[in-house]
Order: structure tokens, then C-alpha cells, then sequence
């Protein structure tokens, strides 16, 4: 027992801390308000103190820029589209990743407001992953549509066209074509599966590892937490560089013109 700490295992739905009317205002909510006003004020101070001759600060950050445009440019193929991304697939890193971290800042899990903790882990809400991973598969969507007008876009998944085509150059063709009709079909499964896989891998990683945190803290408390604090550091940049990059993918696929 020399080495165990008291600890309790995470519940899998936020807490209500107040609620506004019918509107249930949970901890993760609130800590998610928190880390966006953060991340605005921190942008803005950024660019508010932007000079030619660079801080030490606004090289870190610059050097940092560059480096998401290279990855997003390798993901999508174009460098262009890239740097029209930075902002969306930037903002979504530093919202991911913060909220990934955050937790393992000493005393903020440990606030609490009518014993209910105050904070909890944004990303460890799955109201919240599956938010955001719902949000950015209907901007692909309407990106497609941008693109390729809306016609076009439900075209992608409904191939009526091919069929009428197929048939006009032979039988077999014609047979091809209703393949591929039903094969567009399936490609609206596959939109609501991202959104799906996009939500729960984000969401099953940050609460399996406040879950196996619990376990293991309580049976190793003393010889567990810097290594611990390192592998979860490690792992909430990874799962926010990762959920930016599937997204960068989705997106570019979905504007990606396909020659017939």
C-alpha cells in the first residue's frame, strides 16, 4: 500500500455544473470555453506584436506556421490549398491539443463547485469530438459543393448518369455502371462512418487514458508520474496532429477532381 494513492475512475458523461435555464452547462464545456478564450487571446497578442525584426517568440511561432503548411501541403497536394487550410486545420490543433494537455497542469483537475469538478478534459466528452468531427465532415461537404456545384456533388453518390451512359456503349457497360451506382451508395455510408471513426478515435484514446491513469496511479503512484505526464504529453499532440491531418485528407478528397 506503500505506493498506492486514493484515485477515482472517470465517468464516461461530463458533469452538470450549472444549468442556464433548460441549458446544461457540463465541465467540459466549460473548460472548452476557457481554452478557446485562451488560444484567442494568445493568436491576437501574436499578431498584435508581429515585427520585422522577430522575437525569439515570434520565430518559434513562425518556424511552427511553416511546418503545418508543409504537413497540410503534403496531405492535400497542393500549396496553395494549404495555406488556405492553415487556419481552420491550425485552429483545430491548438483547440485539440491544449484540451488533450491542460488536464495535466497540477490543481486543475482538483477544482471543484458544489463538489462537482469544475473542469473536465474537453476531448474526453464524446459530445464534444463527435461536435467537431460532425462539423468538419459537412464542411467537406459543402466544399465539395463549392467545387463542383451542387449537382455535381450528389453526383459523386448517385451515378444515375453512368448508368444511362453505360448502356448507351453496351450490356456490359450498362452492368458496370449499376455497379458503380450502388458503390455510390456505399460512399454515403462511408461520409457518416469519418464522422463516426474521426469522433470515437479521438474520443477513446484521451478517456482510455485518464481510465488506465486512474489504474495505474492508484497502484503506482510514486514511480509512475513524470513518465506518465511525458507518454500523455506525447500522446494528446499526436491525437490533435492526427485528427488535423485526417481532416486535411477528407477535405482535399472532397474537392479532388477525378478525370472520367
Amino acid at each position: 500500500m506503500l505506493f498506492q494513492v486514493q484515485t477515482e475512475a472517470p465517468n464516461i458523461q461530463p458533469e452538470t455544473v450549472f444549468t442556464i435555464g433548460n441549458f446544461m452547462v457540463t465541465n467540459a464545456m466549460l473548460l472548452g470555453t476557457v481554452i478557446t478564450i485562451l488560444a484567442l487571446i494568445v493568436c491576437l497578442y501574436i499578431t498584435k506584436t508581429h515585427k520585422l525584426k522577430p522575437t525569439k517568440l515570434q520565430t518559434a511561432v513562425e518556424l511552427m506556421v511553416e511546418s503545418f503548411i508543409n504537413l497540410i501541403a503534403q496531405i492535400a497536394g497542393s500549396k496553395s490549398l494549404a495555406q488556405k487550410l492553415l487556419p481552420l486545420i491550425g485552429a483545430l490543433f491548438l483547440f485539440i491539443g491544449i484540451s488533450n494537455i491542460i488536464t495535466l497542469v497540477p490543481g486543475i483537475s482538483a477544482l471543484t463547485y458544489n463538489s462537482i469538478p469544475l473542469f473536465r478534459t474537453p476531448t474526453n466528452d464524446f459530445n464534444t469530438t463527435f461536435s467537431i468531427a460532425l462539423a468538419m465532415v459537412i464542411l467537406a461537404q459543402f466544399m465539395s459543393i463549392k467545387e463542383f456545384g451542387f449537382f455535381g456533388h450528389v453526383g459523386k453518390y448517385i451515378k444515375w448518369k453512368g448508368i444511362i451512359q453505360g448502356f448507351k456503349k453496351g450490356i456490359m457497360e450498362g452492368f458496370i455502371a449499376i455497379i458503380d451506382f450502388f458503390i455510390g451508395l456505399l460512399d454515403i455510408v462511408s461520409e457518416i462512418a469519418k464522422v463516426i471513426s474521426l469522433s470515437l478515435r479521438l474520443f477513446g484514446n484521451m478517456f482510455a487514458g485518464e481510465m488506465l491513469a486512474s489504474v495505474l496511479l492508484g497502484t503506482f503512484a510514486f514511480l509512475l508520474p513524470a513518465p506518465w505526464v511525458g507518454m500523455n504529453l506525447l500522446v494528446g499532440l499526436l491525437q490533435a496532429m492526427v485528427f488535423g491531418a485526417l481532416t486535411t485528407a477528407y477535405i482535399s478528397l472532397s474537392i479532388e477532381r477525378t478525370e472520367a
